[in-house]
């Protein structure tokens, strides 16, 4: 995922790509440790944009 962050980055700013995450309850910090800089780069907090997505239900994370 790192590898590939600001493309994954430029298409989650596309209202139609949703982000669909399993594993590890540990694994979702891992999306914040990834795309946090990248979102501030941008000018948004990465916290703030995932809350959104999710309430635009884009955002789905299934953590064990």
């Amino acid at each position: 995922m790192a590898k590939y962050a600001d493309e994954l980055w430029e298409l989650m700013q596309d209202e139609k790509t949703h982000v669909y995450m399993c594993g590890l309850k540990g694994m979702e910090s891992g999306m914040a440790d990834c795309f946090g800089p990248i979102a501030e780069k941008a000018g948004k907090d990465w916290a703030e944009f995932a809350k959104a997505m999710k309430k635009a239900d884009r955002y789905h994370v299934e953590v064990y």
